[in-house]
């Protein structure tokens, strides 16, 4: 945990200069629930775009990103594209369902927190986008996930997990991701609702998980920001911070809705736990499906969504459903 937090003044310190900055929250609590993943919370930030001028505005950080992309890209930078690099800083904590017991629940998923260092890199033109990305993460006790809940319940008045001592043990792990996203369809107008319809999809590969997904988003509204408009589960949703039209004058307004599928190879959280004697096993195709409501105001944006994940386990009755508040501000 001590080494993340070294790193997070640095995250702040560069948004000084970055474009865009958001924060979000998903809990459980927002749909009534807590019980699997219960919490995630992120901190991210998106630098000015790299547009292959000499007078850019990209700091240092993003400007060793993209020359390290240029090194071991075998085509270099497309000059019809524009390039934005950025890092977050994002916590999950997963519980089994009864969290008054303190002993192993060796029918359920186990306690369990991943504190993650995200550094990505999008290539991206009015239309797609890719991203590369590099995840470095810590699951168990240096996650800090039991200090992050308890303080949580503390604040709301629910009773403090008790079975923390059985969480998963340290594992230090590294996950690349690459995504593709595009917008299909898009209808925009002064006197009328604008709508668009935006698809992606990707892969992980690393020692925290192995995956590939596919997600698809429709919006409706008047007034909004035209972007990509990225939600998927577990706080992957920077892309959304790049803004193809960067016009919002006054107040504005959308709603989405959406579904997101995976494919699992692997998750290291569950191949632990059946090594600690842990009687689960994941299933291989997941599925979620997003409602959400959006307000703009000028240079702000508040997200407000609820989201119901299928089961994660086959021996999980019914889906976890969860809600989640974003915040993101254009300096």
């Amino acid at each position: 945990m001590k080494c993340y937090k070294k790193l997070l003044p640095i995250l702040i310190a560069s948004t000084l200069s970055g474009d865009q900055f958001s924060f979000q929250l998903y809990n459980d609590f927002f749909a009534g629930t807590d019980q699997h993943f219960t919490n995630g919370v992120a901190f991210s930030w998106l630098d000015d775009s790299y547009q292959h001028k000499d007078d850019s505005l990209v700091c240092a950080y993003s400007n060793l990103t993209i020359d390290a992309f240029k090194a071991v890209s075998p085509t270099g930078l497309d000059s019809s594209k524009r390039y934005s690099a950025g890092a977050s800083l994002s916590q999950i904590i997963i519980t089994p369902i009864d969290t008054t017991i303190s002993t192993p629940q060796y029918d359920d998923i186990p306690y369990a927190g991943y504190l993650v260092l995200g550094l990505y890199l999008f290539e991206w033109d009015d239309d797609n986008f890719v991203e590369y990305r590099v995840d470095l993460g810590v699951v168990g006790p240096n996650s800090g996930a039991q200090q992050m809940q308890n303080t949580f319940h503390s604040l709301i008045g629910n009773e403090h997990a008790k079975g923390w001592d059985t969480q998963i043990g340290t594992k230090y792990t590294v996950n690349v991701l690459y995504r593709r996203g595009y917008i299909s369809y898009k209808s925009k107008s002064s006197d009328s609702l604008s709508m668009d319809w935006f698809n992606h999809a990707g892969f992980n590969l690393g020692t925290f998980e192995i995956d590939a997904f596919v997600g698809t988003m429709f919006r409706i509204g008047d007034n909004y920001v035209q972007n990509f408009n990225v939600h998927y589960p577990y706080l992957r949703e920077e892309a959304g911070l790049l803004e193809v039209d960067k016009e919002c004058h006054g107040f504005g307004w959308s709603l989405s809705t959406g579904l997101n599928g995976a494919i699992k190879g692997y998750s290291y959280i569950v191949d632990q736990a059946q090594k600690d004697g842990y009687d689960i096993s994941e299933r291989t195709i997941h599925a979620s499906l997003y409602l959400g409501a959006e307000l703009y105001y000028d240079v702000h944006k508040l997200s407000y969504f609820y989201q119901s994940q299928s089961p994660y386990t086959h021996e999980q009755d019914g889906a976890d459903t969860y809600g989640s508040l974003m915040y993101s501000y254009q300096f």
